[in-house]
């Protein structure tokens, strides 16, 4: 099984966090940047497990909206350097960056996290690097900008899908994959959503240390992967091996991975 996305750096000890995931039969990490305080971190557990963690960086919509518009413009300048490797490791895509319009999130932040979102798009293209969409409350939104200003080449994935069923296929349309996280196990809005992406567009993360499996406390924990392809199992009516594998060999194929490791 391949984990499509979480913050294994944030999951208290690392390594332990690995290892356990790794019993469990999760052998493959995409781990996702947030911001520039956690770039170098994340590069450097990257490096100790080659074969196991792959890396997203990017510049997440909470993070703009706690920054102000220079430390944004920077964090925006630092990036290019930071994907070429310049940390000490190679992404295999760009993210997360997007829009949330959660009331959690303030919302005179709105114009800088436009802004934000199309500056990476346009440098993803340049790249050609997979995009890790976060989208919350705002799918028409960011398709409207997804489909004006254009993805990379290599496509996408929308995290912890929480789109509408109905928006489901404008997102399949654009040649993205969408990603359950323990939403899966809770809500029968992402249950729906999920029913809708076909085996070869579906991808399954934990989103750790955040979004536990139903029955679980926080934090959570990339070795509870299997709950979550158990329950998109059940979703799609086909055995929770068949469907891990189907996720993992997207999951290979989106980020551009090495076939060995990523089954179990």
């Amino acid at each position: 099984m391949f984990d499509a996305h979480n913050h294994l750096d944030l999951c208290g000890d690392p390594a332990l966090a690995l290892a356990e995931a790794t019993k469990a039969g999760v052998l493959g990490h995409l781990v996702a940047g947030v911001d520039p305080a956690g770039w170098q971190r994340q590069c450097d557990l990257a490096v100790t497990a080659p074969q196991r963690v792959f890396l997203a960086l990017g510049l997440h919509p909470w993070a703009v909206a706690r920054l102000d518009d220079d430390a944004v413009d920077a964090a925006l300048a630092a990036l290019p350097a930071a994907l070429d490797g310049a940390l000490g490791a190679r992404p295999v895509a760009l993210g997360e960056l997007g829009l949330d319009r959660s009331r959690a999130v303030p919302a005179d932040s709105r114009s800088r996290q436009r802004r934000a979102f199309r500056h990476q798009l346009a440098l993803a293209r340049a790249v050609d690097l997979p995009v890790v969409l976060h989208i919350v409350r705002a799918h028409g939104e960011a398709l409207e900008i997804l489909r004006s200003d254009g993805l990379p080449s290599s496509g996408g994935m929308v995290h912890s899908a929480s789109t509408p069923a109905d928006l489901v296929p404008a997102f399949l349309s654009l040649g993205l994959h969408l990603s359950f996280a323990g939403n899966v196990t809770r809500h029968d809005k992402a249950r729906a959503a999920a029913a809708c992406v076909p085996l070869d567009r579906l991808l399954a993360e934990t989103d750790a240390p955040d979004q536990p499996p139903a029955g679980h406390d926080a934090p959570n924990r990339p070795a509870l992967l299997p709950e979550i392809v158990a329950a998109l199992a059940a979703v799609h009516a086909v055995p929770a091996e068949r469907l891990g594998r189907h996720c993992a060999d997207n999951a290979r194929r989106l980020f551009r991975l090495p076939p060995a490791s990523l089954h179990g």
